[in-house]
């Protein structure tokens, strides 16, 4: 074996290494019961979030997929509270 083979190999040793860092995601907990699982490449996201939609306020669900930047699956739902349905104007 020759100086040349071993640093190609330490080379190639590293690169798996930095790889799988890459790919090991970190979760992060929410206090909105939204939970992340973030890697530097790609995040995994249920969603449990407040929001509002068309002056109604509500909860965002779902699952959201990222590879690196891009949305690659996003089936998040609006859900309206049912205290909207009460508090609204009768017609």
């Amino acid at each position: 074996m020759n100086i040349d083979e071993k640093s190609r190999k330490k080379a190639f040793i590293l690169l798996i290494v930095v790889i799988i860092a890459m790919l090991m995601p970190m979760k992060i907990q929410y206090k909105d019961n939204t939970v992340e699982y973030k890697a530097i490449l790609y995040s995994v996201t249920t969603l449990h979030r407040p929001a509002t939609q068309d002056h109604r306020t509500g909860y965002l669900n779902g699952k959201q997929i990222r590879i690196l930047i891009f949305t690659v699956y996003d089936d998040s739902v609006f859900v309206p509270n049912n205290i909207d349905n009460v508090l609204s104007p009768a017609e």
